[in-house]
């Protein structure tokens, strides 16, 4: 829910008094490393190691939310391959998530794989569906299941079966990636971009295009990041990176800046490679 410009000042006094920062916000990073359990479609269950990455949201202070708007984690996953040979950049995975505490809430997070070559590593990059934390208090955001479908394709690029896999926790129901704070108070800034997208790539360059929401200010321009670093201002919503390594993987994200410097939290997260040299 977005609130009138004239009321930012009664936010500023809001955020101030519950002694949070106001201003500009960046998401905070995660890192979780566990064990999971795969049973896959060819029938072998086998033990994988999975990396949890991403960011938890800075709304209003580091990991901090308003409890009236809806709020984002991030989610990257890295596990270990499951497939030999190459990985389509169609092959997806599903997580299912739960915030706990006042109020438990039942997400899931939607992720897509980067094309691979002959790795033995599987990236892919997303978020958990939008956030309603509308009761204030304390939430831990707990990570179970991992449902993956895969799309291998054989060296010389020829397709090969599809391998869907069903993942759970080996040490329990479920991971904790972190803890997230609902505060009973409204916050004013630009909305995030959505639908970040690549429509072009070459062994040095990519296109990337997005949406952005109207908001109660002009846009100024965008961020476009690469990992932790901006590597672009563009003042469309689209954008061309040079300078890129042959089949190399980025992962990328996009900001919006208004003309009054406020700051949009970061884009979900995409993942995406280059094509070889």
């Amino acid at each position: 829910m977005m609130i009138p410009a004239r009321a930012a000042l009664v936010v500023a006094a809001a955020l101030a008094l519950s002694g949070v920062a106001a201003g500009t916000a960046a998401a905070a990073g995660v890192d979780v490393v566990s064990s999971y359990t795969c049973v896959t479609s060819t029938g072998r269950s086998v033990p994988v190691g999975v990396h949890f990455g991403g960011g938890l949201p800075d709304d209003v202070g580091t990991n901090g939310v308003s409890y009236s708007q809806y709020s984002y984690v991030d989610l990257d996953l890295d596990i270990a391959s499951l497939v030999s040979g190459r990985v389509d950049g169609d092959s997806t995975a599903v997580v299912q998530a739960s915030a706990v505490g006042p109020a438990t809430k039942q997400v899931q997070g939607n992720l897509k794989f980067a094309a691979t070559q002959d790795t033995s590593w599987l990236h892919a990059a997303g978020g958990l569906a939008p956030l309603h934390l509308n009761t204030a208090g304390t939430y831990q955001i707990r990570l179970g299941a991992v449902s993956m479908s895969l799309r291998p394709k054989a060296s010389d690029g020829s397709p090969l079966p599809q391998v869907d896999a069903q993942c759970t926790p080996s040490t329990g129901d479920s991971v904790l990636l972190g803890s997230v704070q609902s505060f009973g108070l409204n916050a004013d800034r630009p909305l995030r971009p959505t639908d970040l997208v690549v429509t072009a790539a070459t062994g040095t360059t990519a296109t990337l295009t997005w949406q952005a929401n109207r908001w109660w200010f002009p846009t100024a321009y965008y961020q476009v990041y690469i990992n932790d670093t901006v590597v672009a201002t563009p003042v469309d919503k689209q954008v061309t990176l040079t300078g890129l390594v042959p089949d190399g993987q980025y992962r990328v994200k996009v900001v919006t800046r208004d003309t009054t410097g406020s700051t949009s939290l970061k884009s979900a997260g995409l993942v995406f490679n280059t094509a070889p040299a």
